[in-house]
């Protein structure tokens, strides 16, 4: 027997065994599983009435909350297409995305009321605003939300055989190379997805997930439907705040969470963390940029949990690995053991991960040689949207081309040195901005860096370190070149050094190197 692999799968599972459970915490609501589903039920309901077609895209321009975790159910169970927007790009971005994507529909919250009056005179496919938590009070806005769902029935839609190759989502990268690219997700990859990060974090229905990242970005998203799977518990966090962040995980006995780096050095660095009872967590996965083993222990010891590294694309769904240790190297000792930890990781179950030459062969496992990550697996996209010729070069010989750098050991631990565009090249040697910003990220001082290649008439290329400092502390440039000194290649230590008090960003908090290249690298 066949049964095709839909999130619909998933949520019935969960209101099956966990009706009355708290599903979702989103501030002041608490939602059980059955009442989630009713809200789904109607939303799915909706979106036909409203007159969106089959396929059609439905963009969401929201904080985290009980809505968009109900959209992405709503929407693939009446088969559209949620189409998560970033809520920290321009108009112009919104509107290319809105046109490229040929959506039919918004759902915003109001605190975005005009900034999707200024996209809106620049897309002509959208024909329906709908408001959430805030009235309709201009003229061009559809409706509200709310209203929209509140009239439908609660009950499932008439079955409907569904394809699971079928898109349900369609996420625009973050564009830090050029224009963005639709990536076309399928239900198949959000199923099997799903089954992967429940085996490969131990999920089940003790975990109570806090979506503190973004649920625009997938690195956050894809624990919506594996949480779920399991009947486990939701808990919103709809703006970043140290505070509240700390005194939710106490409140709710939050057992795991994704932050991106930054996220975790701000909170380390909240003055009310040794106020907080954090006893509840049990792991945090750092994603969307490596993370050093001096971070990652000092995280750990503050926070009382484990650190796991986690890596993954929107391409492809998003896990690829997992930096689990291998119970062969358990006895290993604790520096040791804190280098694995750290690295990329090894193989998520049902992923098949390549390190290979340019000539599509295998790089000795030795930890040295590097070549870039290739991947295949259920979890890889179906292909970037009315872009044949990108799919086509990045999907090839049945595996798709991450353009990530890296090195893979003997124990099979992947380690990402580098994207493929950002390998600094000095006098013919290879440098990985990577290495050296785990050298800097040692130096007690430092908050945040990011290394980037600047023109050099002997060289061609020589690297220079942009560098935010903690709170209260001093450095000078020849201060952070003489500490590298110590630990690098004459030739990969620093040329110049910049200290700035923050950093350009994606949607997703990783640093956008892109721009550092235009404001730093001259």
């Amino acid at each position: 027997m066949q049964v095709p692999m839909t999130p619909s799968r998933i949520l019935d599972r969960a209101v099956k065994l966990y009706p009355h459970k708290t599903a979702v915490v989103d501030g002041a609501l608490r939602v059980t599983y059955q009442e989630f589903a009713d809200r789904v039920n109607r939303a799915s309901r909706a979106l036909g009435d409203a007159g969106i077609a089959r396929g059609g895209r439905i963009a969401i321009l929201d904080y985290n909350s009980c809505r968009y975790m109900e959209l992405y159910f709503a929407t693939a169970r009446a088969q559209r297409v949620l189409l998560p927007l970033n809520t920290r790009i321009s108009v112009d971005e919104y509107a290319f995305i809105l046109s490229n994507a040929g959506a039919e529909a918004l759902v915003f919250h109001t605190d975005f009321t005009p900034l999707v009056d200024k996209i809106r005179h620049k897309v002509d496919r959208v024909t329906h605003y709908y408001v959430a938590e805030g009235p309709a009070d201009r003229e061009w806005i559809t409706g509200t939300y709310e209203a929209l769902t509140e009239g439908a029935s609660p009950n499932p839609l008439p079955f409907v055989p569904d394809d699971e190759n079928a898109m349900i989502n369609l996420y625009y990268t973050s564009g830090t190379t050029g224009r963005p690219k639709g990536v076309m997700l399928t239900n198949r990859n959000v199923y099997m997805n799903a089954l992967t990060s429940i085996i490969s974090f131990k999920l089940d229905d003790t975990t109570v997930w806090y979506h503190i990242a973004p649920l625009f970005h997938i690195a956050d998203a894809f624990f919506i439907w594996s949480v779920t799977f399991q009947g486990g518990r939701h808990v919103m966090q709809r703006k970043f705040d140290t505070t509240d962040i700390l005194q939710t995980i106490e409140r709710e006995k939050v057992t795991s969470s994704v932050m991106v780096p930054t996220m975790i050095g701000f909170l380390l660095d909240d003055p009310r963390l040794d106020d907080c009872d954090l006893s509840s967590l049990e792991w945090l996965m750092v994603g969307g940029a490596p993370m050093s083993p001096a971070n990652a222990t000092r995280m750990m010891d503050r926070f009382g949990c484990r650190y796991i590294s986690g890596y993954g694309l929107t391409e492809t769904t998003p896990l690829l690995t997992v930096g689990n240790l291998k119970d062969t190297l358990a006895g290993k000792d604790e520096a040791t053991k804190m280098g694995y930890l750290t690295r990329t990781g090894i193989d998520a179950i049902g992923v098949d991960v390549r390190v290979v030459d340019d000539e599509g062969n295998d790089v000795p496992r030795n930890g040295r040689t590097i070549g870039e990550i290739i991947v295949r697996g259920d979890n890889v996209m179906e292909g970037y949207w009315n872009l044949l010729e990108e799919t086509v070069r990045s999907i090839r010989n049945g595996y798709f081309y991450t353009g990530d750098l890296a090195t893979v050991d003997a124990e099979g631990y992947v380690l990402i040195v580098d994207r493929s565009k950002d390998v600094i090249i000095s006098g013919g040697e290879n440098i990985t901005s990577v290495e050296i910003e785990n050298v800097i990220y040692t130096n007690p001082k430092v908050l945040e860096c990011a290394v980037i290649p600047v023109p050099d008439e002997k060289w061609g290329e020589v690297t220079k370190a942009v560098v935010s400092l903690k709170q209260g502390a001093l450095m000078t440039e020849r201060e952070l070149i003489d500490f590298c000194k110590k630990d690098l290649a004459h030739f990969k230590v620093p040329r110049y050094v910049d200290f700035v008090t923050d950093f350009p960003r994606t949607g997703s908090g990783k640093i956008r190197k892109t721009e550092l290249r235009k404001t730093h690298g001259g």
